[in-house]
């Protein structure tokens, strides 16, 4: 048979490869082909770092005091709960921030520390320090969490009111650092530390334990921690690789284990529904977190942090009030924005809409590039100036590109994927201009890759193969799911179950194997393909899949299954 007609995939499929001497590895690590093909191409080659990743314990975590200025400030965090000082947790509106503060303050509290918070509010005061919240603080001590790198006029406000600063951030710093008592980031030039992908949560987590250590007290709140800082590790999408997967599969067994390890998440997790059900980087990323940004988002991030720090269901009702309407108002103003965009669009979109909350542009950025490929930047009206939120795609580093152009903004920061800014309205064209001049990236640039581990046969999906890949969870950004895929298959049989948005089909591939196959979110997809390569609907064509594998229970029995993310259907001669 010879291929005689083919429908378009959603994405670029792009085959990962490896120079990995691929049988020595199954041979020593006992493990199959595929899940040594699956673990080469995310970089892990030697017997050790196998091993450690496979293992994910807490005990593989580097020592903090490797981390640049970490004595420094145990000994500064040390001396002002021994001499009675106030001190001032000074954190951010989003869930890392929010999980920051909780950790950090909670064992302060306990550590008999005379000790308060802050979060600033997002619209009137806006991310970071701020004068005057530091001249309305006025304690001893301020720890700024996930946020004070770029504080440098803030922590010198703060210096001349005598008022010290220990700060904690994980944002790339500038060429100038604030004149603080103690920088812990890792992405500071200088810093020794080996692993610069950490968020907040995780960095207060590791000064927490060495703060215990420092003071030779036991650290009673390792676990909730633990808990804690997988949730801002999950909802900051930093790289779930070294320690960042250490801490996400260390909380998450925790969570699975005591869902009420923190009484606000406990209260959270029943008023979404999901306090019987098992927890993943899906339920933070998706259920949580969104609850707990949005309090940020549309309200005071505080409630998120009162929660988190009591068991108030109506605080928990409040938070799932708050998404709700911000999920509403995203979709209203993305789909408006994505009408208004014309044939021909620039290959770096800024946007300026003052229809869109500030607190919302990142979010409905982030959604635009999703839908056209392209690094979008929406600014909107915000409290006496301009402030714009961007999301970049993959080839494009978004922090570079307007670090270039930072003389047009009065305030801005990020990284390569994301970032924040606040500009005069006047500067906006030329921001355009610039961005747009200086791009080199192409059409193909713009179209989403699907990174594909390697080509599966139907005879190779089975349960021992769902059971070796589940041991490379959890999964998100910086360790992907492992996504497969299988050529000329046969459709066998398929059900289109329109009122679920799902797709169920059965595979063979000619060998007497056959494999069931899962499909959500695409059946309008789906009917344009088989409305394209003219096929009859019920069966009887064949398809090129990419899929990830996963086990399906169904009346007591277990077996492997397909989950489809894309696909191409064949016609043939």
């Amino acid at each position: 048979m010879s291929n005689q007609e083919a429908t378009k995939s959603m994405a670029r499929w792009v085959m990962l490869t490896t120079d990995a001497n691929l049988p020595l590895m199954a041979e020593v690590l006992n493990i199959s082909p595929v899940m040594a093909r699956v673990m080469a191409n995310r970089g892990i080659r030697s017997k050790k770092t196998a091993l450690s990743f496979l293992k994910a314990s807490i005990d593989n975590l580097y020592p903090f005091a490797n981390m640049k200025c970490a004595a420094e400030a145990v000994t500064r965090i040390s001396k002002a709960i021994a001499t009675n000082e106030n001190i001032t947790v000074y954190g951010d509106y989003d869930a890392d921030g929010v999980t920051s503060t909780v950790i950090l303050y909670k064992l302060l509290k306990r550590l008999g520390a005379i000790v308060s918070y802050y979060i600033p509010h997002r619209i009137t005061e806006g991310y970071g320090l701020n004068k005057q919240a530091i001249e309305k603080i006025s304690t001893g001590l301020i720890i700024a969490v996930d946020n004070g790198i770029s504080a440098i006029d803030e922590v010198a406000f703060a210096n001349t009111l005598g008022i010290d600063i220990v700060i904690i951030d994980h944002h790339e710093p500038g060429e100038i650092l604030p004149a603080a008592v103690a920088i812990v980031d890792p992405k500071q030039h200088d810093c020794p530390y080996p692993f610069k992908e950490m968020c907040a949560a995780g960095l207060v987590y590791k000064l927490a334990e060495a703060l215990c250590f420092h003071l030779g007290v036991p650290f009673l709140e390792q676990e909730e921690s633990l808990a804690l800082a997988a949730i801002g590790t999950i909802c900051d999408i930093v790289p779930l690789k070294d320690e960042n997967r250490i801490l996400v599969n260390c909380g998450l067994a925790i969570l699975n284990t005591n869902k009420l390890i923190n009484p606000g998440l406990g209260t959270l997790l029943t008023t979404r529904g999901y306090l019987d059900k098992q927890i993943d980087t899906f339920t933070i990323g998706f259920v949580l977190g969104p609850c707990i940004n949005a309090a940020g988002r549309l309200a005071s991030a505080a409630t998120a942090v009162e929660l988190l720090l009591s068991a108030d269901i109506a605080l928990a009702q409040e938070l799932m009030s708050l998404n709700e309407e911000r999920k509403q108002l995203t979709a209203n103003c993305v789909d408006r924005l994505l009408a208004s965009l014309p044939t021909e669009m620039d290959k770096v979109l800024v946007i300026v809409d003052n229809e869109t909350h500030e607190s919302l542009a990142g979010i409905v950025a982030g959604r635009i590039r999703e839908a056209t490929g392209r690094p979008s930047i929406v600014i909107t009206r915000g409290e006496g100036a301009m402030k714009g939120s961007g999301r970049s795609a993959p080839c494009y580093n978004l922090f570079e590109a307007l670090y270039a152009n930072r003389h047009l903004f009065t305030r801005f920061g990020g990284h390569p994927m994301a970032a924040g800014l606040t500009m005069h309205e006047e500067n906006i064209p030329l921001l355009r201009e610039t961005l747009n001049s200086s791009c080199t990236l192409t059409e193909e640039d713009f179209l989403p890759i699907t990174e594909i581990d390697c080509e599966l046969r139907l005879v190779d999906i089975t349960m021992q193969l769902v059971n070796e890949l589940a041991r490379l969870a959890p999964f998100g950004s910086g360790n992907k799911e492992p996504l497969f895929i299988c050529r000329n298959l046969f459709v066998e049989n398929i059900r289109v179950l329109n009122e679920k948005n799902t797709l169920i089909f059965t595979f063979g591939d000619g060998s007497g194997k056959v494999v069931k196959g899962i499909a959500f979110g695409l059946n309008g997809i789906y009917a344009t393909a088989i409305a394209e390569a003219n096929v009859d609907n019920a069966c009887g064509y064949f398809m090129d899949v990419v899929c990830s594998v996963e086990a399906n229970a169904y009346n007591g029995t277990v077996s492997a299954q397909m989950r489809v993310k894309d696909f191409v259907i064949y016609t043939y001669g």
